[in-house]
């Protein structure tokens, strides 16, 4: 504070000495360059003083406005992202859940969430099965559209899942449909997956439907175009430094729109080596929607199962 005073009278002083070459020019000429010069360093110190002082809320800002730019919060909430995939098989995913409620012989006494819903067609289907469903996701016009089917055993609610509100609250968490890997590090990574420790009950589950990595790469189509609803959708794809890079670009009523995909490469030790940290024991793997076998050379999906540690 006192160095800031300090500067506040330097820069007032130099002001004081423009002033005097406005009223007296005659008198300050001989001096003019160096006058020029010397309100210049001041006035260049004086900003870095500040942006010294209020550097600490200026890099909170800036970090909250990248938050806000994530790629998953944009293309999520677009139109044009259910557009794209408004033909998903409805009735795989059905299938898919209805085999893990047997396998894992869920009761419809459990607390059922379901981590990144999206418009909630899944937690939707669990409540139809007789389940208690909490659906979250960050994308704020998906939840709203999946609040239209609320009732007394089914909830949505926009939440970010690095900073979930709630404690022992779930006896199942779901993670369906390669929904997790979305973020920029490891340590994201780990805290997400504490988080989902956290709100589960003693000797909860949680499952982890993400694809199998070497099947996808070994199969990984760089470019292709799909017609959707009359709009041209362009898609790339390409693995960027550990990050399977989806790029989507259209046009729609004269105007461009460009979208893309980010998920983390991550393979079967990765999550083990996340279950460990966050206090989750592995339960099973299965290899595809069958809930085969893992078999890393023709699984289809990578779906783990753990279970919260006492």
């Amino acid at each position: 504070m006192i160095t800031l005073r300090l500067d506040i009278k330097m820069w007032f002083g130099i002001l004081m000495l423009r002033l005097f070459l406005l009223v007296k020019p005659k008198q300050a000429a001989k001096k003019l360059p160096f006058n020029f010069i010397l309100f210049g360093l001041i006035t260049y110190w004086f900003i870095l003083r500040l942006c010294a002082l209020f550097g600490v809320k200026l890099t909170k800002l800036a970090e909250a406005m990248q938050a806000n730019k994530e790629w998953f919060s944009e293309w999520f909430d677009s139109p044009y992202y259910h557009i794209l995939y408004k033909n998903r098989d409805e009735r795989e995913a059905e299938f898919f859940l209805r085999n893990l409620v047997d396998r894992l012989q869920f009761n419809h006494n459990q607390k059922l969430i379901d981590l990144a819903c999206g418009k909630g067609r899944h937690s939707i289907y669990l409540n139809n099965l007789g389940f208690d469903v909490m659906g979250v996701d960050l994308a704020a016009q998906s939840i709203a559209a999946a609040k239209q089917f609320e009732n007394s055993r089914l909830h949505f609610e926009v939440q970010d899942l690095r900073h979930l509100p709630y404690n022992n609250n779930f006896d199942v968490a779901l993670n369906l449909f390669t929904s997790f890997g979305y973020f920029d590090c490891d340590d994201t990574n780990q805290n997400v997956m504490r988080q989902i420790n956290q709100i589960l009950k003693p000797n909860g589950l949680v499952v982890i439907d993400f694809m199998n990595v070497d099947c996808v790469l070994a199969s990984l189509i760089p470019y292709e175009q799909k017609v959707v609803d009359d709009i041209q959708f362009t898609i790339t794809k390409e693995v960027v430094d550990g990050i399977l890079l989806k790029r989507i670009e259209f046009s729609d009523k004269g105007k461009s729109y460009s979208f893309s995909e980010e998920v983390q490469v991550l393979r079967l030790t990765d999550f083990e080596r996340l279950f460990e940290i966050a206090g989750f024991e592995k339960v099973a793997v299965y290899g595809n929607y069958h809930l085969d076998e893992f078999d890393l050379k023709q699984a289809d999906r990578l779906i783990l199962v753990g279970r919260k540690n006492v």
